[in-house]
């Protein structure tokens, strides 16, 4: 029942996915803006650089549903179905944050691609310390953490705040690479202090 649960949300996240690049794409320039408590009054945190929440939050939902215990002696490869789906929404993320860029001439696909690596990385790592409710409201939080906390001197973002990162930067791309690469290892793996 739990793997039908799966099943049935990958369709929404999909869903969320595109819906989320195209309209975070067409709408780079509406910002929000957010306090700066360690600087100037307020940060632009630009909408099309959170969004890619949304569509990590699907992914971690039905991925944090089911009993562990009954999944780690099942005869489904459920670590590599999760694995396998991960990774295709990060190729498909990739894909569409290119196209917007090179053809569309949007500037902000990349960086929301990019960023939905992010967001899906950490929520899957908290959600392996916290579990599923957590990383939810981790990765809601974490932009706007950015936003109040992560500029640095000249309006700058620090290097942790690698949602408000240009499309090229490759400290962002880094510190995203290792946070998603952390973040599928952690698939499969049962909450820690969690009974299993």
């Amino acid at each position: 029942m739990i793997w039908w649960l799966r099943i049935r949300v990958l369709p929404f996240a999909a869903i969320s996915l595109l819906a989320v690049m195209v309209l975070g794409g067409m709408s780079s320039s509406v910002v929000l803006p957010v306090p700066v408590l360690t600087g100037s009054v307020s940060f632009p945190l630009p909408v099309a650089l959170a969004l890619p929440m949304i569509p990590a939050w699907f992914l971690v939902h039905g991925q944090g549903r089911s009993d562990a215990a009954a999944e780690r002696v099942a005869c489904r490869a459920i670590r590599r179905w999760d694995g396998g789906a991960i990774i295709a929404f990060a190729a498909l993320a990739m894909t569409i944050g290119l196209v917007e860029s090179k053809v569309l001439d949007w500037y902000s696909g990349i960086a929301m691609g990019r960023n939905f690596l992010g967001y899906l990385g950490l929520a899957l790592v908290i959600r392996r310390v916290a579990g599923p409710a957590a990383a939810t409201i981790g990765v809601s939080v974490f932009p706007f953490a950015c936003a109040s906390f992560g500029i640095g001197v000249g309006g700058r973002p620090d290097f942790w705040a690698w949602p408000l990162h240009a499309s090229g930067s490759l400290v962002a791309l880094t510190t995203v690479a290792v946070l998603f690469a952390a973040g599928l290892l952690q698939v499969g793996k049962t909450r820690a202090g969690a009974s299993t």
